[in-house]
């Protein structure tokens, strides 16, 4: 899923860097297309590395019924 949702933004960073014409254009002030997309990228990376890193960390925790204290699911007999 991290590989995907930053497939995107590469692929389009890789077509700016090859215009120069394209990274020129100007957003705000002295900010460019090339700059803010660049900053676009790097937090669609850091928010989506965070996704991950918080939902494989969770994943890997036990579910409260299987605890070594818990009872056993069909009883004692």
């Amino acid at each position: 899923m991290l590989v995907t949702v930053n497939a995107l933004p590469l692929a389009v960073g890789v077509l700016l860097s090859c215009s120069t014409t394209l990274g020129e254009i100007s957003v705000y002030g002295r900010l460019t297309l090339g700059m803010a997309w660049a900053l676009a990228q790097l937090v669609v990376l850091v928010g989506g590395t965070w996704w991950y890193e918080r939902r494989a960390t969770s994943s890997c925790e036990p579910a409260p019924a299987t605890t070594a204290a818990s009872p056993s699911v069909g009883g004692t007999w």
